[in-house]
Order: structure tokens, then sequence, then C-alpha cells
């Protein structure tokens, strides 16, 4: 039996890990172990996470045996109690880990780097407003159409391309794990190089690279979307110098924020609704009370 166990979540965005084969062990932690995966209960693959979970630990955990695997993504308030001796087992032996720190994929997953993959890692140094973050080296994120995303060295990123309404329901923009996915995502609304359209997209297939699970990261992806920095680029052409010239000018169009209604509708939604990230720019979520 292999176990791979991951723990994230906090203000700081810490990760912790462990990997365990229990052929390595000795025979009395193997057994205990064991025993603790037999009682756990966790026979199914599910991903469940409470709403409003900013604050909780989020647990991933894949049992492999040797003809199948059941993978495991939830927060605190959704482990089941059986598990949770399970899990304290595992907490116990993990240590920190960094963002490359990858679960192994289930069967039924999309294959290894169908989301893309990551080059380099954040590193960054605290402005002193104690809200803005300068990058110290280089970050990108290659998407699944090997479409490079860069963020230099010098660039400043604070989380701002993700509508702070939505911060109390999907945490802060520098926690777990998608915090790659944020910084790449500041970067490209701040240069407007690519239509909006396209950043948004490439924000939720970032955070899936990163390891967010799908619900959040379909849940991240509408908020973006409907609620995110839009833009308009116009060309105008001119002659200067007997020389033809073209002017790059952005025209700034993005939406009011949200309403703590609208965030709760959608928060509820996405809770007892399976979306497709196809669907994401046609979908419309009404508020409470509203006609559907």
């Amino acid at each position: 039996m292999r176990i791979t166990f991951m723990l994230s979540g906090g203000f700081v965005g810490s990760i912790r890990g462990c990997r365990i084969d229990t052929a390595t062990l000795a025979a009395a932690d193997r057994g205990e172990l064991e025993q603790l995966v037999e009682a756990s209960g966790l026979t199914e693959s599910f991903e469940r996470f409470a709403p409003a979970g900013r604050d909780h630990r989020q647990y991933d955990l894949a049992i492999e045996w040797a003809a199948r695997m059941v993978r495991v993504s939830c927060d605190d308030a959704s482990l089941p109690d059986p598990a949770r001796p399970l899990v304290g087992f595992l907490t116990k032996r993990a240590v920190p880990q960094s963002l490359t720190f990858a679960m192994p994929e289930s069967p039924a997953a999309p294959a290894a780097g169908a989301w893309g993959r990551f080059l380099g890692d954040v590193v960054a140094k605290w402005q002193s407003d104690g809200r803005d973050m300068t990058l110290v080296e280089p970050f990108a994120y290659i998407d699944p159409r090997e479409v490079r995303w860069d963020a230099a060295a010098g660039a400043v990123v604070n989380g701002a391309s993700i509508p702070r309404a939505f911060w109390s329901v999907i945490g802060g923009p520098f926690e777990g794990r998608f915090r790659n996915a944020s910084v790449v995502h500041d970067v490209a609304c701040e240069t407007r190089d690519r239509s909006w359209q396209d950043v948004h997209r490439m924000f939720f297939e970032a955070c899936r690279c990163g390891g967010v699970g799908a619900v959040k990261a379909t849940t991240m992806y509408y908020a973006v979307f409907h609620f995110g920095p839009r833009w308009r680029v116009e060309e105008r052409r001119s002659i200067v110098a007997g020389r033809p010239e073209v002017e790059r000018v952005v025209h700034d169009e993005t939406p009011p924020p949200p309403t703590a209604a609208e965030v709760a509708a959608i928060d509820r939604y996405f809770e007892s609704h399976a979306v497709d990230a196809a669907e994401i720019p046609t979908l419309r979520i009404p508020t409470a009370g509203a006609a559907p």
C-alpha cells in the first residue's frame, strides 16, 4: 500500500505532506497504518468542501493498492469522523513541501501535465505597505496549449485580480495552492497583452495545475470571469512625419464588484451543482429571491 498525503491552508499558504510505502515500515507501524486505513471508511474517491471554508485546513489523500486507488480532497469541516485518526497519523509525519509536491493521478483523472506546468518558484519580497509583493525571480506558467504566461522579476502582485468579495469564500490570493495561479493572473491583468477572456481561462487552468480541486477552481473561474478585470483594446492609426503609426489604447471595462448576496448565491450554487468550465462564460447565477 502506498499513501500520499498533503495538508495545506492558513494565511501563509504553507504545504506539508508525506509519501509512505507500507512495505518500508517497521511491522508495528505498518500494522497500525493499515488498521487506520481500514477503519477510515475511505473506500470511494470524493471531493468535498464546506461553504465559507477559508480558515479550514485542506487535506488531500491518495491511497494506492495494487489494483486501485482512492483519492480524497476535503477540509476540516468535511472530513469524515472515521478518517480523522488516519489523518492525525499522517499529519504527524508530514513535513514542509514545495508547491511542486504533487498527488498521484487517479486512473479517471486527466493525464499528468494536462493542466500545463509552472516554471520556477514564486520568490517574492513583501513591500512596506504589507499588501504588495515584488517578484525577486522570474516565474512562468505554460498552459495546456503551450502558451507561455510570464511574471517577470520586478513585477508587483497583490491578488487584486481576484475580486476581494470572494476572498471570504475561496481564501486570500496567496493562500495554499492557487498562489502560483494568482501571481500569473495578476501580471496578465496588469499587462493586458491578451484578451480578458483568455486571461481568466488561463487562471482556471493554472489553478488546476497547482492542485486546486475542480469545484473550487470552477468557482474561482466564475468569480474572475464575471466580476474580475476586463478591458477593450483600441488601435488608433495615424500618420506622423509621413510614417504610419499605431497607438494601442486600453479601455478598462471592469464590472462593479459583486454584492454579498451574489457571493453567497454563487457559493451555494457551486456547492450543489456540477459545472463544466466551458459553461462559465454563459452561466448566470441568480441571487436569492431573484427569478432564475
